[in-house]
């Protein structure tokens, strides 16, 4: 299993005997000194998962989880804390951590542990049924419980994938998505899928609900940056136009699940 990590940890000595160790078991690692900048590091590297200490004050460690659940990033969290507090663990679990382990501990059961949870996260399809309210963008509403797609109390039939990309857009509507990112967070790039391959199954998608292809409402493409989910359809081109959108454009809630999956597919 290929791991990626990403250490946010601000002890020197400590992130050397995770290199070491880490080296030793073929995981790649890189380092981020404090989690101010957590999701800026996730969306330039893309890690399969992160380990990350829950270091005084604790609040900015949870508040840099609950940014990086937010910006739709799911890959696995693992907490490190010296505090066997069991507040700090419920805290850190309900923010979206998936796994927390207390100082002092054997660094090969940080790796046991890694992991599982990197497996455990893998297994698990994003496109499979979750308990959210219905969403609505123009004609159509999304039924997340379901996997239903429905337009004038007509279902329109989804593929897996292509229901798994409309669910990202849907929880990150008026957001740019970079092709790399969007790659990442459907578990495309696992399964050897290409930025090609992203575009071919935007180009499916937009298919079905779009009323013209040739010039989309709803995933418009961000030239040089990737792609953006419009949910009132309106039309436009580039950065300037997304800006202008955002100023003007209330995005829809989605309540937040308390269920974080991994957005991996099988790309049939």
């Amino acid at each position: 299993m290929n791991m990626r990590l990403l250490v946010v940890e601000p002890d020197q000595a400590v992130r050397d005997e995770l290199r070491a160790h880490f080296h030793r078991e073929q995981i790649e690692m890189s380092v981020l000194y404090n989690a101010t900048f957590l999701v800026r590091r996730v969306e330039q590297e893309l890690p399969t998962a992160v380990v990350m200490r829950a270091e005084l004050p604790v609040s900015e460690s949870h508040a840099a989880l609950r940014r990086l659940r937010a910006a739709g990033y799911d890959m696995p969290v693992v907490m490190i804390s010296k505090s066997a507090d069991v507040i700090d663990k419920i805290i850190a679990f309900e923010l979206g951590a998936d796994d927390y382990l207390v100082e002092p501990f054997d660094i090969r059961e940080l790796t046991v542990r890694l992991r599982t949870v990197v497996r455990r996260r893998a297994s698990v399809v994003y496109a499979a049924p979750e308990i959210r309210e219905r969403y609505s963008f123009g004609d159509w509403q999304i039924d997340f419980a379901t996997r239903r797609l429905i337009k004038d109390d007509e279902e329109v039939d989804l593929r897996s994938s292509e229901f798994a990309l409309l669910k990202v857009f849907a929880v990150n509507p008026l957001k740019i998505m970079s092709r790399p990112s969007l790659i990442a967070l459907l578990g495309m790039r696992d399964t050897g899928q290409t930025e090609r391959g992203l575009d071919v199954l935007v180009f499916r998608l937009r298919s079905v609900i779009e009323p013209d292809v040739g010039s989309p409402q709803y995933i418009q493409t961000v030239r040089g940056r990737g792609y953006i989910f419009v949910p009132c359809g309106e039309t436009g081109k580039g950065s300037e136009a997304h800006d202008a959108r955002s100023n003007r454009i209330k995005t829809p809630r989605i309540p937040v699940s308390t269920e974080h999956t991994q957005m991996h597919e099988a790309w049939a």
